[in-house]
C-alpha cells in the first residue's frame, strides 16, 4: 500500500505507479489473463531484428512504388525457418546497401499485404524482386541455394531478366552485339557471373534503361577481344559503330554511385543519328556540327573527323556535339536548310541553352560543303572562326505556339569556307561600294567559271543581305504568319526568297 493515493495526496507519480501495480496484480490473479500475457512475451522475445526497412501497407506505396528495385521478404517472428534465415538475410542487405533497395514484410501484422506479396502457393519467409510494380523473380526456397552468395546470385539473374541484358559466350557475340545494337551505347560487363559486381553494374546501368544496350560476360577471352589489357570486373563501352571504334573501359570495384557517374558521362554515342523528334537531345550543345550521309552508311565512321575537331576545339572553351542525318530518310528535317547534300555539315548555333519552350527562338546555320573530307586542322581553325565572329549565318526561326511548330529558312549560301573571308571584305565596306562590288562580281559570275563565280556572288548577296535583313524580317514574319493560319500543323513553311534592296 506504499502508492496508494490516500497515502499520498497530490501525487501524480505515486497514483501512476499504484495502477501499474493493480494490473499486474490483476493480470497474474487471472488464469485466462496470464496465459495470454506469458504468450505476448514469448512472441515479444522471439521477434526477428533486421536493419532493413519495415514495409507496411501505409507506406507500400511510398516505398515500393518509387520506381526502384526492391529485395522484399516476407516473414513471420515466430517460424523457426525465418529465424535460421535472418543472420542470412542481413549479410545479403549489408552486400546490397547502396545498390538496391531491401525490405521485410510481417505476415502476422499486415497479412493483406503479405499475402499479396508472397503468393497464394508460397510459404514463409518468401523473396521476391519488385520493380515497383510488378514482380521480376521469386525464391523457391525447397530449390534454391539459400545462402548469402546464393541469395546474390538470384538478385543477379532477375536484373538480368528485369532489364534483358544479353550474355556473351566469345568474341563473335560481342561483335554481333555491338553491331546490332549500333543506334545506342552498349556496356558490356566482364566479370564473375553472379557476382556483386555485376549486380551493381546492372543496377547502375538501369537508370539509363533503355538508352543502353546491356551485356554480361564472364569469359575473359570475350573482353580481351576488344581491350588486350583488361582485367575485370571492367565495363566496356562502345560509342561508334564497330568494336574497334574506340571503346571505353571502366575498371575496378566501384560502388553503384560511382558506376552511375561514369555511365553517365558517356550516356551518348560519339556521332548519333540524328532525326526529326531528338533534335534536342542529340544537339544537347549549344553549338552542334551534323554529317550529313548516305542511307547505310556508318555515322561514326563517316563523321569521325568530326569528333576529333569536337575534342580540338574543348580546350578552346567551346563545346560541340556531334551528330549524323542520313540525306534521304530525314529530307523532310533537312529541307528546312536548304540544298544541303550528302558529304555536307550543318554547323547549327541554339540561340540559348535548353530546348524551345516558348516564344520564338532562332537555330542559326552554316553550310559547309564537302567539310567531311577536309583535314582536321582546317576544319577545326574553320568552326573556330565561325563560333567566334557567328557572322555569315542563315537563319531558320522556330515558333512555339501552343503546340504549332514551324521553321522558316531565309537564305542558302554555298560555300561557308569561302563565303566567310568575302564576307568579312563586303561587310566593311560602304553600302554604295557593296553594290558596285555586287555588279562586278555578277558580271564576272556570268562571263567566267560557274564554280568561281557561283561560291563568290553567293557570299556577297550575304553580306547585301545581312546589312538590310533587318528590316524585312517584320515583314516576312508577318507574310508567314498568314500562310501558317491556312495550313494544318504540324506543319514546316520554307521561305527561299530573298529581301528585296530598296
Amino acid at each position: 500500500m506504499k502508492w496508494h493515493p490516500d497515502k499520498n495526496p497530490n501525487c501524480e507519480e505515486c497514483q501512476l505507479k499504484f495502477q501499474r501495480v493493480a494490473r499486474a496484480y490483476e493480470v497474474l490473479s487471472d488464469p485466462m489473463k496470464r496465459k495470454i500475457y506469458d504468450k505476448e512475451q514469448k512472441l515479444m522475445e522471439s521477434a526477428i531484428k533486421s536493419n532493413t526497412v519495415s514495409i507496411t501497407t501505409s507506406n507500400y506505396h511510398e516505398l515500393v512504388k518509387s520506381g526502384d528495385i526492391w529485395l522484399i521478404q516476407v516473414y513471420v517472428d515466430w517460424n523457426e525457418f525465418c529465424q535460421h534465415y535472418a543472420p542470412v538475410w542481413e549479410e545479403v542487405a549489408s552486400r546490397l546497401d547502396g545498390v538496391i533497395s531491401v525490405g521485410r514484410v510481417n505476415l502476422g501484422r499486415d497479412k493483406g499485404l503479405g499475402s499479396r506479396l508472397m503468393g497464394s502457393k508460397d510459404t514463409v519467409p518468401s523473396i521476391a524482386i519488385w520493380d515497383g510494380a510488378t514482380e521480376v523473380r521469386r525464391v523457391r526456397f525447397q530449390f534454391h541455394d539459400v545462402s548469402v552468395d546464393g541469395l546474390i546470385k538470384f538478385v543477379a539473374q532477375a536484373m538480368r531478366e528485369r532489364f534483358k541484358v544479353k550474355e556473351l559466350k566469345d568474341a563473335r557475340d560481342l561483335k554481333t552485339f555491338v553491331s546490332d545494337n549500333r543506334n545506342k551505347v552498349r556496356a558490356v560487363f566482364v566479370g564473375k557471373a553472379g557476382s556483386l559486381e555485376q549486380v551493381s553494374f546492372i543496377a547502375a546501368a538501369s537508370k539509363f534503361h533503355p538508352h543502353l544496350a546491356l551485356a554480361i560476360t564472364s569469359k575473359l577471352s570475350v573482353g580481351q577481344s576488344a581491350w588486350e589489357g583488361i582485367k575485370p570486373p571492367a565495363v566496356l563501352l562502345f560509342r561508334g559503330d564497330e568494336v574497334s571504334d574506340e571503346p571505353a573501359m571502366i575498371s575496378g570495384r566501384l560502388s553503384k554511385k560511382e558506376m552511375m557517374k561514369k555511365l553517365n558521362d558517356s550516356r551518348y554515342l560519339f556521332c548519333p543519328r540524328l532525326i526529326a523528334g531528338n533534335f534536342h537531345n542529340v544537339c544537347e550543345s549549344s553549338w552542334c556540327a551534323v554529317k550529313v550521309i548516305g542511307d547505310g552508311e556508318k555515322p561514326f565512321a563517316s563523321a569521325r573527323v568530326l569528333v576529333k575537331v569536337k575534342n580540338a576545339v574543348k580546350p578552346a572553351g567551346l563545346n560541340v556535339s556531334v551528330a549524323a542525318i542520313e540525306s534521304s530518310l530525314q529530307s523532310p528535317v533537312l529541307s528546312s536548310f536548304g540544298k544541303v547534300k550528302k558529304g555536307d555539315v550543318l554547323l547549327l548555333h541554339r540561340e540559348g541553352d535548353g530546348a524551345v519552350e516558348s516564344g520564338e527562338k532562332k537555330i542559326r546555320y552554316w553550310i559547309l560543303e564537302k567539310a567531311s573530307s577536309e583535314d582536321e586542322t582546317s576544319l577545326t581553325s574553320l568552326i573556330k572562326q565561325i563560333a567566334t565572329k557567328g557572322e555569315g549565318s542563315n537563319v531558320v526561326e522556330g515558333h512555339v505556339d501552343g503546340g504549332e511548330n514551324a521553321l522558316t529558312s531565309k537564305l542558302v549560301p554555298d560555300r561557308v569556307s569561302f563565303t566567310q573571308v568575302v564576307f568579312d571584305f563586303v561587310d566593311n565596306l560602304s553600302v554604295e561600294k557593296q553594290i558596285i562590288l555586287y555588279t562586278v562580281l555578277l558580271s564576272i559570275g556570268v562571263l567566267f567559271s560557274f564554280y568561281v563565280g557561283k561560291p563568290i556572288l553567293q557570299a556577297t548577296t550575304l553580306a547585301l543581305d545581312q546589312k538590310y535583313l533587318q528590316q524585312f524580317s517584320s515583314s516576312i514574319l508577318v507574310s508567314l504568319s498568314s500562310i501558317r493560319s491556312k495550313v494544318p500543323v504540324p506543319t514546316l513553311i520554307i521561305y527561299t526568297g530573298q529581301p528585296r534592296i530598296p
